[in-house]
């Protein structure tokens, strides 16, 4: 096996072809071939053919196809068409799956191994005898019947296409061919199988060991974490390169696949910062990273997906909104913020799932003409295939015409990466056309969940680049060289991987053929033939490990025992950490809003000054500004309309008994009419289009739930003194601090001996009435309802002010009464603090009045009390107070 020398670009300027294990090497030698060129001074020179393997192989399959041969080749299935296949044999088997979808994935890569590293065709015969029940008696099953459903279709995949053109290619098809097998660390008894059966029919094949340094030099250094691991290799990569912008860099990461994110998100704080700004996003980056992402997640495919998806079933409420705000639509800088505001509506509503005719009559309401648009384009588009079965390319069509209709790709022009994502949609379509070999019909679910599995499955890495730096994973960095390189992660515990051998094949048959990955010998030597191979790719070579992850110690792998160890070089600050170290920064204390003057009716009644005692800041956010916390679609009710549910419930009860002696009077038949009848005002009072959306179960539960809640409450009510109704969801006003506020009292009573009891429903939880007099109080409304009622009936004692607790797990009083005959199971005011309830009602006005006289002065500093009310503010993207605080600090004495 000889190496790559002038004389192997010489041999592909001769009319030679390379063939690689991957893409990236395939790119590289193009690209050195080309400098080469350019060095013996030529300027214009025939591009050479460095090809894939894969690419390969289905070429010289092409020119069997063109051979004058009696009898047609069979046809060669794609990868697309091949999964599909599997699917459905695995489908169609006697034995029900979970995940028929993984169990069809593992079977492919089984029968892709078994013609790779077998030497017999069918070993798997073999394997139902004596197996019934296992794993290898299963795929036995599966093989057979996908054998039989190739051989009587004509055709084979890509795991049979080496042996097909090994033994079906004719000579005359391989005159003058020479292939130079380039960078295969280890090639496979598949492939020898070729390499030996090629030349036998004209082909010239050599094979060429993976290009090297003259004069590598390696060493090994170890980090704190993984992530410092990153940031030295990365700060290093950007040093290298600024010594020498014409050098080419590698940094190779074992664990990229889980790591991507991570990877790009550093190396765009380290190796250019600059373009974080949102208008230079799409610029080009002085690095390139190997592993793409899924097609499904490209946000211009994303869109596509969601449109073609919306058209056939319900998306959930968060992934249709992203879809209307898309940048991806007609006129999205237009009207992308009155299509923002889709989401809220459809939460308040009560909404999870959104159909298409939703979406359609929503859009009306916000963007007419994307909303007309829609429906239009609906009823042309997809009129014929919503509704049955179609095959792949009517699918396809129809989808197509929809998209067009719907205005996809929107109105701004596609950059080069959407280009090329807008590209490989294309591809993916006629892939999906494709499938209508091994899938002549599709059902309107299984054409849309095939779509999207190919979307999710399949790789999107826009074209490469010329990057000075490539951020690899190992098996895209093997074979390539460069003039520096970095390998972080080998860890003892990542390097070698451990065995990972397929489930579905004997792992004796494995371990005697030695297949990758089936033992730790095996993945022993692999590991060590990719180290040495690292170790001569470049003048100069890290391989790095950190030495801890979270609590866990790890030590480096055994194979980098033999390098040199290097302490690791003290890695830059991180641009954000320059830049906030690098002047003095200005403190602006913002806690005031504008001034309310004298006399201001003030918007938000009693909850303005109960929220100022929680937190000025979302006293002045909720009430003043007009800010709403980011809605939650319940699965239910929400609290909110359980509670106004409650509320119309107990005021249609007592419109109807009026008093304590129209509630004696009633009989329990009677009772239990009047308390239903109740119960469906109560519920009348969401919309009929809001209970729709829900079960009918939950209404019935409520209404069961409620009428018990009443029932209980009532027993309650029957042992107090006499008392009549006065006042039933009334109007009343306060003055405090010179502002004016406007309240909404649940219920007054008029007592039979004279004076007033105020009561307040609650569904929720409940302060205890000592927090009702701290210096922060709680439950300040009953307050606020007393002081009200004494200046709109000063001669009225108020003998009473009272929470019922209206809870399906506790139904109680919660109050103070200013005597036992006023309510006999009610606590009396504390004699020692309040004498008189003059002195308590006293208390409350200075109290309420401080908290109205900050409302007035513009108080809104972000000051929470204790209990912290931030567990159920929502106000927190606003206020920021969970940047400043650890979140340990929520917990209060009271929790």
């Amino acid at each position: 096996m000889t190496s790559v020398t002038p004389a192997f670009f010489e041999a592909l300027a001769g009319g030679a072809g390379a063939v690689t294990p991957n893409r990236r090497l395939a790119r590289q030698l193009q690209r050195s071939f080309d400098r080469e060129q350019a060095r013996a001074g030529r300027r214009a020179w025939r591009t050479p053919s460095i090809l894939p393997y894969a690419t390969w192989l289905e070429l010289l399959w092409r020119r069997r196809s063109e051979q004058a041969d009696h009898r047609a080749p069979r046809s060669l299935l794609t990868p697309t068409q091949s999964a599909q296949l599997w699917r459905r044999v695995v489908e169609a088997g006697s034995t029900p799956l979970f995940d028929a979808q993984g169990a069809a994935d593992l079977a492919g890569k089984a029968w892709s191994v078994v013609h790779s590293w077998g030497e017999s065709r069918e070993p798997w015969r073999a394997w139902d005898e004596g197996h019934t029940g296992d794993d290898p008696a299963m795929f036995a099953r599966w093989a057979r019947s996908y054998a039989r459903l190739l051989a009587r279709e004509r055709r084979i995949d890509a795991a049979q296409l080496a042996d097909a053109v090994a033994e079906e290619l004719a000579s005359d098809a391989l005159r003058d061919t020479h292939a130079l097998f380039v960078g295969f660390v280890r090639t496979t008894p598949q492939q020898q199988r070729l390499i030996e059966a090629l030349p036998r029919r004209g082909a010239r094949i050599e094979l060429i060991a993976a290009p090297s340094h003259p004069r590598p030099v390696a060493r090994r250094t170890l980090a704190a974490t993984p992530r410092d691991e990153l940031l030295a290799a990365l700060t290093w990569a950007r040093e290298s390169s600024l010594a020498d912008p014409e050098a080419s860099i590698g940094i190779v990461i074992e664990d990229l696949a889980q790591r991507r994110d991570e990877a790009v998100a550093l190396a765009d704080e380290v190796l250019c910062p600059q373009l974080c700004l949102p208008a230079l996003l799409g610029a080009p980056r002085p690095y390139e990273i190997s592993l793409g992402i899924a097609l499904a997640q490209v946000p211009l495919l994303t869109s596509a997906l969601g449109l073609i998806g919306l058209s056939l079933a319900p998306l959930p409420v968060a992934e249709a909104a992203a879809l209307l705000r898309s940048s991806y639509l007609p006129d999205a800088e237009a009207s992308t913020a009155s299509r923002a505001s889709i989401e809220r509506e459809w939460l308040e509503r009560g909404l999870n799932e959104i159909a298409v005719d939703d979406a359609i009559g929503t859009l009306i309401a916000h963007a007419d003409a994307l909303g007309q648009r829609w429906r239009s384009g609906l009823a042309t588009a997809l009129s014929d295939v919503r509704r049955g079965s179609a095959t792949p390319r009517e699918w396809v069509d129809a989808w197509r015409a929809w998209l067009a209709q719907a205005g996809w790709p929107g109105s701004t022009p596609l950059d080069s990466a959407e280009y090329q994502a807008r590209e490989a949609w294309d591809d993916l379509l006629s892939d999906f056309v494709r499938l209508g070999v091994v899938s002549p019909r599709l059902r309107r679910n299984e054409a849309l969940d095939l779509l999207r599995t190919l979307a999710r499955e399949r790789v999107f890495q826009p074209e490469g680049t010329d990057a000075p730096i490539q951020i690899m994973g190992t098996l895209e960095g093997s074979g390539l060289v460069f003039d520096a390189l970095w390998v972080a992660g080998l860890s003892a515990d990542r390097w070698p991987k451990a065995p990972d051998p397929n489930p579905l094949i004997p792992i004796a048959w494995q371990r005697e053929r030695d297949v990758p990955q089936s033992s730790a010998a095996n993945a022993l030597d692999f590991a060590r033939a990719l180290t040495e191979g690292f170790a001569a790719a470049a003048a100069e070579v890290v391989f790095s490990s950190s030495t801890r992850i979270d609590d866990y110690v790890r030590a480096p792998s055994a194979l980098l025992q033999d390098y040199p160890e290097d302490r690791i070089a003290q890695r830059t600050p991180l641009w954000t950490t320059v830049m906030s170290a690098g002047g003095a920064l200005e403190r602006i204390d913002d806690n005031h809003a504008p001034v309310l003057e004298s006399g201001t009716d003030v918007r938000g009644g009693a909850w303005i000054v109960e929220a100022q005692s929680e937190c000025p800041f979302r006293a002045a956010a909720t009430h003043r500004l007009g800010v709403r916390p980011w809605p939650k679609a319940p699965a239910g009710l929400s609290h909110p309309e359980r509670g106004r549910i409650l509320h119309e419930t107990m005021a249609a009860l007592w419109r109807k008994l009026h008093d304590h002696a129209g509630l004696m009077a009633l009989s329990p038949k009677a009772l239990e009419t009047c308390i239903e009848q109740a119960v469906e005002e109560g519920c009348a009072a969401l919309a009929e289009s809001r209970w729709r959306l829900l079960p009918r179960a939950v209404r019935d539960g409520e209404s069961r739930r409620l009428r018990a809640v009443v029932a209980k409450w009532l027993d309650i009510e029957r042992v107090r003194p006499a008392f009549a109704v006065s006042t039933i969801e009334g109007d009343a006003a306060i003055g405090l601090a010179g502002l004016r506020f406007r309240l909404r009292v649940d219920r007054v009573d008029a007592l039979a001996d004279g004076g007033a009891a105020i009561i307040d429903y609650k569904s929720g939880t409940q302060e205890t009435t000592k927090s009702w007099f701290r210096d922060r109080p709680c439950g300040s409304q009953l307050g606020m309802y007393a002081l009200a009622q004494r200046e709109s009936q000063p001669v009225v004692p108020i003998r009473a002010v009272l929470y019922a607790k209206l809870r399906a797990d506790e139904i109680a009083p919660v109050g103070i009464a200013l005597d036992p005959l006023a309510w006999p199971t009610l606590a009396t005011a504390d004699a020692r603090r309040f004498p008189t309830w003059s002195a308590m009602e006293a208390w409350w006005r200075r109290s309420l009045g401080g908290l109205a006289a900050d409302i007035a002065r513009g108080w809104a500093a972000v000051d929470p009390r204790n209990p912290l009310p931030c567990r159920y503010c929502g106000l927190q993207a606003l206020c920021r107070i969970d940047s400043v605080r650890h979140p340990d600090d929520e917990e209060g004495e009271d929790e």
